[in-house]
């Protein structure tokens, strides 16, 4: 059993009916849903990008557009992850939505 501070993920990955918490070189997996790990996230500091991520607002780098539409969210590690445009709001925002 792993005890991880939510402040140390850089970000969360969906996987059916599990997730993997990347922190720093590590990963974890564990059951449970993205949707449910979301909930449980204080808002103002992690923002979902794609039905299947979830970033640590404090380790997103920049943002670059991508094609239609899309933008690609550059972590502080160099972790490229696809931000999709029906979450693009929620990011912008701070991860308020």
């Amino acid at each position: 059993m792993f005890f991880v501070n939510a402040g140390d993920i850089d970000w969360i990955e969906a996987n059916g009916n599990y997730v993997r918490l990347h922190v720093g070189t590590a990963s974890h997996m564990i059951r449970d849903t993205i949707a449910s790990v979301e909930r449980s996230l204080p808002p103002s500091r992690f923002a979902r990008i794609h039905r299947s991520a979830i970033v640590n607002l404090d380790r997103v780098a920049e943002m670059r557009q991508w094609s239609s539409g899309d933008y690609i969210v550059i972590l502080t590690n160099g972790a490229r992850l696809k931000l999709s445009r029906s979450y693009r709001n929620s990011i912008e925002a701070g991860g308020r939505t």
